[in-house]
């Protein structure tokens, strides 16, 4: 498979392989809950301080490009690792010319 064929497919969160197991759900759901009592408590402090809300606005714009950048990250890590898996298995030995199995 190409580069760009790899590319062009989607990649599927969920683990791949004979043995993979879906991954707990609570650590994100304890995340979510974090960050959210975490925002709200952020936002009355700046309300209750009298500080302008538009002050609120950077750190959320910061931390939504961070967010966002870190998907790009793993997505583009994952297609990387699916070419690799598909293409370094077919590797010939330019001795022989024959094919190497690499596992």
């Amino acid at each position: 498979m190409s580069v760009h064929a790899a590319l062009a497919r989607p990649v599927s969160g969920t683990p791949r392989g004979r043995h993979a197991k879906p991954l707990p759900a609570w650590p994100r759901v304890v995340a979510r809950t974090l960050f959210l009592a975490f925002a709200l408590i952020s936002a009355g402090v700046v309300v209750v301080a009298g500080w302008p809300p538009v002050l609120l606005v950077v750190p959320a714009a910061v931390l939504l490009l961070l967010v966002a950048s870190v998907a790009k990250l793993r997505t583009a890590a994952r297609k990387i690792e699916t070419i690799f898996a598909e293409e370094l298995p077919r590797e010939t030995n330019p001795g022989t010319g024959g094919n190497i199995e690499i596992s």
